[in-house]
């Protein structure tokens, strides 16, 4: 199981399991392009897209196979 979290503007962090990374990355994908929806209280709430700062999930043994790593300048 992979946990993916997803950092919101407010400061809260929501997360979750998946099976692998296969699956974590297509999660990260649609929450970054169509939002966030969660139920709290039986109540579904969506969060747009703008109020999302980051989603995150481990890799360790890079098995997404991503050949673009960025490393922060400053």
């Amino acid at each position: 199981m992979v946990t993916v979290k997803v950092y919101m503007q407010d400061g809260r962090v929501f997360k979750f399991e998946v099976e692998d990374g296969v699956k974590a990355r297509e999660h990260a994908h649609r929450i970054i392009n169509y939002g966030w929806r969660n139920v709290v209280n039986g109540t579904m709430e969506y969060y747009p897209v703008h109020q999302i700062l980051k989603v995150t999930f481990p890799d360790p043994k890079d098995e997404l196979g991503t050949k673009y790593v960025g490393k922060a300048v400053k």
